[in-house]
């Protein structure tokens, strides 16, 4: 799976959390925004899988959560968040302004 470090820094605003070391190609990105949301976005880049869920600080629960496998590729451009797959068609993508949106699914 490829994805860009800076274009995550970028659209994140900071820094991943490198689960257990930085060689098993594990990572967590996590933004929250004005309105209360929190988005986490999970990724074993060695097993092109990753995890996409959002909550709410007033909501018990999630709002969404899926996971994602044979993924490609990462993108963070224009403010959107892009997963693609193998095929390299976009499985699915968030906004992230002027709030959290998700603009196309492909489960």
């Amino acid at each position: 799976m490829k994805y860009d470090e800076y274009e995550m820094l970028e659209l994140f605003e900071d820094e991943p959390v490198v689960m257990i070391d930085y060689q098993t190609g594990m990572f967590m990105y996590s933004k929250d925004d004005d309105h209360g949301f929190h988005l986490l976005l999970t990724m074993s880049v060695h097993e092109s899988k990753c995890s996409v869920s959002l909550s709410y600080k007033h909501f018990k629960g999630l709002i969404f959560n899926f996971d994602l496998e044979d993924i490609s590729q990462i993108k963070g451009e224009n403010d959107r968040l892009k997963i693609l797959g193998n095929d390299d068609n976009t499985e699915v993508e968030i906004s992230f302004k002027p709030h959290f949106s998700l603009k196309k699914v492909r489960l």
